[in-house]
């Protein structure tokens, strides 16, 4: 270091208290060459935190976070009875196994009302917190925006099926609840196969019972959904919304 710097620049007699090293002469001024390193580094280290926190904000942007459920995490989730309590704990060990690298499915089936967009999108936070890429998303939705792809420049259905596929994880809300014509059911199905041909993890949530959501899927894709692994939540308790209890 002292070696470059005295190839660049003059040292002077002043010496640096916090180093003991002598002072060089940079333009008008006198520096001490450690001094200067340590400056650099921090300004490195904030530019750094501030795309970090940039990168951070785009995740969540293009995660359509609901605005009701934007603070939805696993701490402000009411555990009132066990069964929620299995869900919440059943949510975060889903969470840190996609956090460790691996790769599974969740299915999250039950009555409107028990909690399970607000479990949904905690685990969208947990994880796009960790840089995981999310996208949360209804189905309805979903299958309007592919068939709806071809009015727009530069788009097709395909294109579209393949942006689902993208993310890491899909949380598909609201499966069987307003996609029941079934042309838009099939597209939905083939983001479905997409992502299980990529390896991406998938996670449906419908007011369907298990058995139907089996059967509405059909048994290729309710193998597929296994092949990785599944995870199963029944949220079988009453609406939570207008008091019920367990």
């Amino acid at each position: 270091m002292n070696a470059m710097i005295s190839m660049k620049f003059q040292q002077v007699q002043a010496y640096c208290t916090e180093h003991n090293i002598q002072k060089v002469q940079a333009g008008p001024n006198q520096i001490c060459p450690e001094c200067a390193k340590n400056l650099v580094n921090k300004n490195n280290q904030e530019h750094q935190e501030s795309v970090n926190k940039m990168v951070r904000e785009l995740h969540f942007a293009g995660a359509m976070i609901p605005e009701r459920h934007k603070d939805s995490g696993f701490r402000n989730y009411n555990t009132n009875f066990a069964g929620q309590s299995n869900a919440l704990n059943n949510c975060v060990e889903f969470s840190r196994v996609m956090i460790a690298g691996q790769k599974r499915n969740l299915i999250m089936s039950g009555k409107t009302g028990t909690g399970k967009t607000h479990l949904s999108c905690a685990i969208a936070r947990t994880l796009l917190n960790k840089g995981i890429y999310v996208r949360y998303i209804t189905s309805e939705d979903m299958a309007n925006e592919i068939a709806n792809a071809w009015t727009k420049p530069d788009d097709s259905e395909r294109s579209a099926v393949y942006r689902f596929s993208e993310y890491d994880l899909l949380i598909l809300d609201e499966y069987g609840l307003h996609d029941r014509h079934e042309n838009r059911l099939q597209l939905v199905h083939k983001v479905l196969y997409s992502r299980y041909d990529i390896g991406k993890a998938t996670m449906i949530v419908s007011n369907m019972t298990l058995t139907d959501l089996q059967k509405d899927l059909g048994d290729r894709l309710w193998s597929r959904f296994q092949h990785d692994g599944l995870s199963v939540i029944e949220c079988n308790w009453a609406d939570q919304r207008v008091g019920g209890g367990a």
